[in-house]
């Protein structure tokens, strides 16, 4: 009897170890395929064929793993790298970790991370609000359908960040998040000295909420970016504030045969869309709003997806050369995905961008035609 009762022990033991052990996964995504891309920038048209890593989804692998602590808590991480897979090349520089790096706490009263993730607004990251429930194409697979052509900060992601997810509550879920530097690193790789969570740093605060019921999805996020006081001050408009004001919302409806989407954005004080460099836009100094429609419907086995986008947008100053400008961007696209198995698929895509930025007596506009192909494998 005691040794069966020993055995019962050891055995209740071993269970009650390996339910509770933290449960770490290897996954990934590998994304090649050809593309070509025409340019047009009023003067000089460029044509360009190539074999393209990511074009649909970002070519990444990642480790994600959650220990349950028992009692509805858990301790998660999420680390999700970025390579281009036609080379093996990281994708940004010198970040391991480009997508995300996270550390994770889930309660009954809501889940708090703190690393780096996709701002709310965002249409990348675990917490984005602005990615595939607002746009049919999310940042784009390339260029084709890119929400980041008339919608600003839907490809942001952040450093130094804390998110507070509530748990649903009669279809209403809140969100809070707050990064204290956004970015520790250039876009070359070089540290950024300023000091973190000091006015020298360019921070972000942001509050969403989303509701959903059924087939209605619907949210709203309101943020506002403190730009870093130097880099302001650097620039040659020292008239602009140095925040900006971004509120944007999103819906849609799941009808079975077709999923229609709507996004629209609000924004004072944003950068631009790099319309005018001949001219030399303060990157601190525009207004403006887009739209973003578009849905989704699955055709002969395979998903279809269409998008079409537009902003408008003002300078917030007046340059002494060329004086007050104002823009306006335009893209349309339309891609497709069929599967081959549960883990692979195949998808092609087309699309047209246009950026126009007009100012006294000068005119910047750029044209871009994409056409792609390729496949994906999921593991």
């Amino acid at each position: 009897m005691f040794k069966k009762s020993l055995a019962a022990v050891a055995v209740l033991g071993a269970f009650a170890g390996s339910a509770l052990a933290a449960d770490v996964q290897l996954y990934g995504v590998v994304d090649l395929g050809l593309n070509w891309t025409q340019t047009d920038n009023g003067t000089t048209t460029t044509d360009s064929f190539s074999m393209a890593s990511g074009q649909n989804s970002g070519s990444r692998f990642g480790l994600k793993g959650t220990e349950d602590l028992g009692n509805g808590y858990k301790v998660g991480f999420n680390l999700e790298n970025s390579f281009k897979a036609d080379d093996g090349a990281l994708d940004k520089g010198s970040r391991l970790f480009h997508r995300e790096s996270l550390l994770f706490v889930q309660t009954p009263f809501g889940e708090l991370s703190a690393g780096r993730t996709g701002a709310l607004d965002a249409g990348t990251g675990r917490y984005n609000l602005m990615g595939s429930g607002a746009t049919a194409i999310g940042t784009g697979w390339d260029k084709v359908g890119a929400s980041t052509a008339v919608l600003l900060g839907t490809g942001s992601r952040m450093d130094n960040t804390l998110t507070y997810k509530s748990p649903k509550m009669a279809g209403f879920t809140v969100l809070a998040q707050a990064s204290l530097k956004k970015s520790n690193v250039d876009d070359e790789g070089n540290a950024i000295k300023d000091q973190e969570g000091s006015s020298d740093a360019e921070r972000y605060y942001g509050l969403g909420v989303t509701y959903g019921v059924g087939a209605f999805n619907t949210g709203l996020v309101v943020s506002q970016a403190d730009y870093s006081r130097t880099a302001v001050n650097n620039g040659k408009n020292t008239q602009n504030d140095d925040d900006m004001l971004t509120v944007s919302g999103f819906v849609n409806y799941d009808f079975g045969m077709i999923k229609p989407m709507f996004a629209a954005q609000y924004w004072d004080g944003g950068k631009d869309f790099d319309g005018a460099a001949s001219v030399n836009v303060d990157e601190y100094a525009t207004k403006g709003y887009g739209f973003v429609v578009g849905a989704t419907a699955p055709v002969v086995g395979g998903s279809l997806k269409v998008t079409a986008g537009w902003n408008d947008y003002e300078t917030l100053y007046e340059d002494a050369a060329y004086g007050t400008g104002e823009g306006n961007n335009f893209m349309v696209g339309v891609g497709y995905e069929y599967p081959l198995s549960k883990r692979t698929f195949v998808y092609t895509a087309a699309g047209y961008t246009e950026k126009k930025v007009e100012w006294k007596g000068e005119e910047d506009k750029t044209k871009t035609s994409e056409v792609m192909f390729g496949m994906v494998h999921k593991f």
